[in-house]
């Protein structure tokens, strides 16, 4: 049997015909319409209103949400870190410098004499936070973080700036490593934290 000849589509003719027929520049225009028109009936006809008026209005993220850092402190005021640099070590940016003093406290040998995170590099893993043993460093749902400058110390928070975080009234803790035990002996800065939260969660029976 012989071979039918195939049919030879000649696109460029198509396309340009096209193209004389609509500028190109227009479709992009129409297409570009077409997408916020469709939205606006969506959300007029359907009460689907994705848009919240920022600043004013703030979405609520999970509890579980990887925010700017919070150096968490012990009811005395002291900071619960114990400079055992194994955030410092676990995290995959290196962006995390401990330097180490000896500390009065009874039962703590160190504390950290410098604590800094530059947040510029931070990738928000929370590979730090899993890693620290006395929970001394959480994560909050702060998201909108800013600098007013674009030097290299504009984003590196030392103990100051992890510690004293008058947003975290407004924006909430974020994730920690065991979130359904409270913060046992230590409190998040300008937040009242009332004493029956202090106390660990009762034991449920088990059924015989």
């Amino acid at each position: 049997m012989a071979k039918r000849d195939s049919q030879v589509v000649d696109v460029r003719a198509r396309a340009e015909a096209t193209r004389a027929r609509v500028p190109q520049d227009v479709m992009g225009i129409l297409s570009g319409q077409e997408v916020t028109l469709r939205q606006m009936i969506r959300q007029t006809v359907g009460r689907h209103h994705v848009t919240i008026q920022y600043p004013e209005q703030r979405k609520p993220y999970s509890r579980r949400f990887r925010g700017v850092h919070v150096l968490t402190q012990r009811q005395d005021g002291s900071l619960k870190c114990t400079a055992c640099y194994l955030c410092e070590t676990v995290c995959p940016a290196e962006c995390i410098t401990i330097e180490a003093k000896e500390v009065s406290a009874p039962g703590i040998e160190k504390g950290p004499a410098r604590y800094e995170i530059d947040l510029s590099r931070c990738i928000f893993c929370g590979l730090c936070v899993e890693a620290c043993p006395e929970e001394a460093l959480i994560m909050s749902r702060e998201y909108d973080l800013t600098a007013r400058s674009r030097g290299p110390e504009s984003l590196r928070y030392g103990i100051k700036e992890l510690t004293e975080r008058p947003e975290i009234a407004a924006y909430g803790s974020g994730f920690r490593p065991h979130m359904q035990y409270p913060l046992v002996e230590s409190y998040l800065p300008l937040t009242a934290r009332p004493a029956a939260a202090a106390q660990p969660p009762a034991k449920r029976s088990k059924r015989r």
